[in-house]
């Protein structure tokens, strides 16, 4: 698959030339996005939840290329339907107005070896189209069980007597996964971060004074620690007796988790996912580490004053659509 960067630092990944890296559609005419529409088979107006359809070849192709098992078909259920259904319902208004315009599938599949891919249909057409392929299992797991396994994958504890655990409430996972893949194809649509074109400006509003590029933050965000996390290109798993230095580092940042921490794409996302999490669905956020079960510490990020100072950069997302 031409241009394909598969990325699988955490359970989200992400392909090169799809919503997630920064392409930013240069003001399509309104043919263009009538030609593609057509061509596409896309309705803007259907339900985003009727738009469940088979994985597109080009994605199992690329799950053949990385080795291993491959990832089969997973048919839905009822009650799978309906925790997709009220997911997409959950979603930000301007989530749900670009979705509606530039989602042509979303897709499930068991035994993926990531939670989400969202996948550009055609990175050359000047109106572009995506595909949404998810993890059949995230339906099954609520968000705090779901977000616990990620942030375990940073730390060793084998043989430690501590463990972190995200405390997030008990709302379906798939809420989270379509929160963060959403906010990638609206962050593609309308450039909240930085485009990679020749001549495009270095900073947006929501990067500027936080990011120096793509994978670097600013001097004053950046951390040794931070730097060398599971979720960076060549991060590792740190003992998890380094879990308190880690997240003291993490509340001296303006980034609402560990993962957004890794790249601007992923701060816009997890920002935008974990202020609606908790200010709109009234969920809460925190990282706790215990020591034999016995809580020693817990962060709320989301409470940090660095990150709720950044919180008038998402308010777009619910300016009507």
């Amino acid at each position: 698959m031409r241009g394909t960067s598969f990325v699988i630092g955490g359970l989200l990944a992400i392909v090169a030339g799809s919503p997630a890296t920064g392409r930013v559609d240069e003001a399509p005419t309104a043919e263009q996005r009538a030609d593609a529409l057509r061509r596409h088979g896309l309705d803007p107006a259907s339900p985003l939840d009727a738009r469940v359809g088979e994985t597109p070849a080009t994605v199992l192709a690329m799950f053949r290329e990385l080795g291993g098992p491959a990832p089969t078909a997973h048919a839905l259920t009822d009650a799978e339907r309906r925790k997709l259904s009220a997911a997409f319902a959950a979603l930000p208004p301007l989530h749900r107005r670009i979705l509606g315009e530039r989602l042509r599938s979303v897709s499930f599949l068991d035994g993926m070896p990531n939670t989400a891919l969202t996948s550009t249909v055609n990175p050359d057409e000047p109106y572009r189209l995506c595909d949404l392929t998810i993890r059949a299992g995230v339906l099954g797991e609520d968000v705090s069980t779901w977000l616990t396994q990620k942030e375990r994958t940073c730390f060793d504890a084998a043989g430690s007597p501590l463990s972190v655990t995200v405390e997030a409430g008990t709302l379906d996972a798939i809420v989270y996964v379509l929160l963060h893949e959403g906010t990638h194809v609206v962050d593609s649509t309308l450039g909240l971060t930085p485009s990679p074109r020749p001549g495009a400006p270095p900073a947006t509003p929501f990067t500027e004074g936080v990011w120096s590029d793509r994978l670097t933050p600013r001097p004053a965000y950046r951390d040794p620690l931070l730097q060398r996390i599971a979720f960076r290109r060549e991060g590792e798993m740190l003992p998890v007796d380094q879990a308190e230095a880690v997240y003291a580092a993490l509340l001296r940042t303006p980034f609402a988790s560990l993962y957004g921490s890794s790249n601007w794409h992923d701060d816009l996302a997890e920002s935008l996912a974990l202020h609606h999490l908790t200010q709109v669905l009234a969920q809460p956020y925190r990282i706790v580490i215990r020591k034999e079960g016995r809580e020693i510490l817990a962060y709320e990020p989301m409470k940090s004053d660095l990150v709720r100072k950044r919180a008038d950069q998402l308010g777009r997302f619910y300016e009507g659509g």
